[in-house]
């Protein structure tokens, strides 16, 4: 007999819970919002568009290309890994972790090739949201491993994503760092 919570009481990883799926769009829809008013605070014309010059068009291109093809051969590991059994995670999870990865490739190959940072971005007000999401991520993470939400019955829950965002943004910020470091050392 089933339960309300799913066939199997809830407790495995294919289980409807509808306040957990509506509170997963409400948080995407919130978190778009903030960011569209966020970038619209960072640029300096207050604008959605981050202007670039051709270099950095092209780089960007590049950059989108090497994203694209990465998250094509994630999604083909991922699936060959699921052909042989289902993954320790949830299906959300894995999905984020194929996008981050993405993003990851297309972010390290802009900031690599000084395409990452618009002509318009205010670089103060830009390394303070990014820390700023860096951390709330990164709390959001800390307050679900002790609160014991991080693994349930073995499966990484949708919370890791938020691991993997902090993840991502610590690992632009050493490549920024790097990146401005070597740079500094060619101009002395």
């Amino acid at each position: 007999m089933c339960s309300e919570d799913g066939p199997t009481g809830g407790n495995d990883m294919n289980s409807y819970n509808p306040a957990r799926v509506y509170g997963i769009i409400f948080g995407i829809i919130i978190g778009t919002l903030i960011s569209v008013l966020l970038l619209m605070s960072i640029n300096k014309n207050h604008s959605l568009r981050t202007e670039y010059d051709e270099m950095q068009k092209k780089a960007r291109g590049e950059a989108y290309m090497y994203g694209f093809f990465t998250v094509l051969v994630m999604e083909v590991l991922l699936g060959l890994a699921e052909t042989f059994g289902p993954l320790p995670m949830e299906p959300l999870v894995s999905r984020f972790l194929v996008i981050m990865t993405g993003v990851g490739v297309q972010a390290v190959y802009s900031i690599w090739h000084n395409a990452y940072i618009g002509l318009n971005t205010q670089m103060n007000k830009y390394l303070v949201m990014m820390t700023v999401i860096a951390a709330v991520n990164l709390l959001v993470a800390v307050l679900a491993w002790v609160n014991n939400g991080m693994v349930v019955n073995g499966i990484l829950q949708t919370p890791f994503a938020n691991f993997l965002c902090f993840v991502l943004f610590a690992v632009l910020a050493a490549v920024g760092l790097v990146k401005k470091n070597m740079e500094e050392r060619e101009e002395a």
